[in-house]
C-alpha cells in the first residue's frame, strides 16, 4: 500500500516500478490525494491494481482488498464519478475525426498558430492575405469547438495533432 501525501507523482511511478520488478505478484494499492484522471490512469498503466482517495471510508478499503484477492482491479467511488464526468465531457469536446475534418491548409495554419505566429506572420509566410488566414482561423475554432488560440494550442497538445 502506497500513501502519496508527501510524494511526487514521478517518485510514486519509480516506487511502483521498483516494487513490481522485485515482487512481480504484488498487488499495489495507491491511496492518493487530489490526483486528476490522467494521473490515475498513468498509475494503473504503471501497474497498480487499486486506487483509493485519501477520504475513502474504511469499508471501501476492505472492499478493495477483497476485490484484489479475486484478481480484479478496484477504483474508489469518488474516482469512478470523476471518470464518468471526464468521459461525458470529453465526448462533448473532442471528436476523434477532427484531424481528418481539417483541410491541409487548416492543419498548416493550425501548426503556425501553435508555434505562436500571428495572422499577419502566417499570411506573410504562406503568401496569402490576412483575411484568408482569419477565415481559416475561424473555421479551425469552429471545428475544434474552442474559443481562442489558447484553446487551439491546448486541443492540439491534448490530442497529439502534431506528434
Amino acid at each position: 500500500m502506497i500513501g502519496t501525501n508527501t510524494m511526487l507523482l514521478t517518485d510514486i511511478h519509480s516506487l511502483i516500478q521498483e516494487t513490481l520488478l522485485q515482487y512481480r505478484c504484488t498487488k499495489i494499492i495507491v491511496i492518493g490525494h487530489s490526483f486528476d484522471i490522467s494521473s490515475i490512469r498513468k498509475l494503473f498503466n504503471k501497474g497498480i491494481k487499486c486506487y483509493l482517495d485519501k477520504n475513502s471510508p474504511y469499508e471501501e478499503l476492505v472492499k478493495s482488498i477483497s476485490t484484489l484477492m479475486n484478481d480484479d482491479t478496484y477504483v474508489c467511488d469518488h474516482v469512478k464519478e470523476m471518470m464518468i464526468n471526464y468521459i461525458s465531457h470529453e465526448e462533448e469536446k473532442h471528436d476523434p475525426n477532427i484531424r481528418e475534418s481539417l483541410t491541409k491548409r487548416e492543419l498548416e495554419i493550425l501548426k503556425h498558430i501553435c508555434n505562436g505566429l500571428s495572422s499577419k506572420d502566417i499570411s506573410e509566410k504562406l503568401f496569402i492575405s490576412i483575411n484568408t488566414v482569419e477565415t481559416h482561423r475561424k473555421r479551425i475554432l469552429m471545428k475544434l469547438n474552442v474559443k481562442n488560440s489558447v484553446g487551439v494550442v491546448k486541443y492540439a497538445l491534448e490530442n497529439n495533432i502534431f506528434n
